[in-house]
C-alpha cells in the first residue's frame, strides 16, 4: 500500500492524477497497457519496477512512501 501524505493512495484519485503528471509518458502507457484496470497500488508499484529513480520525486513533492499494513497509516 502506498500512502501520500499518510493517507492511502488508493482512496485518493486527484493525488494519482497530480502524480501521473510527473511519470515519463511512455512507461506510464505502458503500465497503463499491462495492468488497466487496476488499483493506484498496483500501478505505482509496477512503475517503480519499471523506473525505480521516480520513487525519488515523490517522496519530495507528495511525502509518498510505502506502508505494509493500513495500521502503518497511523503512524504518519
Amino acid at each position: 500500500m502506498f500512502t501520500v501524505h499518510g493517507k492511502a493512495l488508493n482512496n485518493s484519485n486527484n493525488i494519482m492524477d497530480a502524480i501521473a503528471t510527473y511519470m515519463d509518458d511512455d512507461i506510464r502507457e505502458t503500465v497503463h497497457a499491462e495492468l488497466a484496470p487496476c488499483t493506484n497500488d498496483e500501478f505505482i508499484a509496477r512503475y517503480l519496477e519499471l523506473d525505480p529513480d521516480f520513487e525519488e520525486l515523490p517522496a519530495s513533492e507528495f511525502s509518498f512512501r510505502e506502508v505494509d499494513t493500513p495500521a502503518e497509516l497511523e503512524e504518519d
